[in-house]
């Protein structure tokens, strides 16, 4: 579809990788290993479950949220998220009760909002690691040494690389460990939607522009066949015309995909669901970038982006 016709009526921990002196690489520990309970924080909620994923879908042995109350966890690249550590740590340890951790390893998910991304294609004399200082670090808004690089390997030559600051990272780890969770990997919520969605590329010769929405900020990401071909990240401003604002996101997104017509849409995350019903309304056409399978229990798959940890 028209991307247009949205617009109007008719129309990753103990194993890290070693890094250079000015930043570590969370590669080894982000996607070392795959457990199937998750632990997502957010602005407004901490979720998890225990997920696999099957051939239709999603399919939950478990699954909770606590709501945090507002202004406990702000997400942000470079000031302090945790603005009530205590407040968080207990949601936290109330949805381990839910859910029954006990000793069990989680996989902990960072919001959307902390981390700069960015999609880059990589020299082939150095290593995307390597790349990522040269071409993020020098621009963050902190020292170099504060950075912790993650790395999502899209091929030859092409990656899609994050910065999160080291004290953030600790932020949230501290977070869990008071709450009595076992972290066994780190993750970034954006990154692990991206990964789970370009797994499942749709019809080949046709452009997909997914959405993946946090609390506070959200990716688009445009790909055709398996192949991204564009990354951009934005702060939410949630509001009474945001879904006119994100139509004419993906609107740009496609377009410099190089294909402003006959694009799908996905999308993911808190408040897809509204964003869909909102978009088809004025007769567009987009879908929930994945379901569950067999009986949730009354769980949305589409408003959890971290399911895309399960993908793999």
């Amino acid at each position: 579809m028209d991307p247009r016709s949205l617009l109007e009526p008719g129309l990753r921990s103990p194993d890290l990788a070693p890094g250079s002196p000015s930043c570590e690489v969370y590669n080894g520990r982000v996607r070392a290993s795959r457990p199937r309970l998750f632990v997502a924080l957010d602005a407004a909620s901490v979720s998890g479950g225990a997920v696999a994923r099957s051939g239709d879908g999603y399919r939950f042995a478990s699954h909770a949220r606590m709501a945090l109350p507002a202004g406990a966890l702000a997400p942000s690249p470079f000031a302090a998220n945790l603005a009530r550590p205590a407040e968080v740590a207990d949601a936290l340890r109330e949805l381990a009760r839910e859910l029954s951790v006990g000793a069990a390893p989680a996989c902990l998910l960072l919001p959307d909002g902390v981390a700069r991304l960015a999609l880059v294609d990589v020299p082939a004399d150095v290593t995307a690691q390597q790349y990522a200082r040269f071409r993020i670090v020098p621009g963050l808004p902190y020292p170099a040494g504060e950075a912790v690089i993650d790395v999502m390997p899209l091929g030859p030559g092409r990656a899609v690389v994050a910065a999160v600051r080291r004290s953030i990272v600790e932020e949230y780890e501290a977070a869990a460990m008071r709450a009595g969770i076992t972290q066994d990997r780190l993750d970034l919520t954006p990154l692990a939607a991206i990964a789970g969605l370009l797994r499942e590329p749709g019809p080949r010769g046709g452009l997909t522009v997914d959405v993946v929405l946090g609390d506070a900020a959200l990716c688009l990401a445009a790909h055709e066949a398996g192949t991204l071909r564009v990354l951009r990240n934005r702060r939410r401003d949630p509001g009474p015309d945001e879904a006119r604002r994100l139509a004419e996101e993906v609107e740009r997104t496609a377009v410099l995909a190089g294909d402003g017509a006959g694009t799908r849409i996905r999308v993911v995350g808190p408040g897809a669901r509204g964003l869909l019903t909102s978009w088809r309304s004025r007769g567009g056409s987009a879908e929930p970038g994945w379901r569950s399978a067999g009986p949730a229990n009354g769980v949305d798959a589409a408003e959890l982006p971290w399911l895309g940890g399960a993908a793999g």
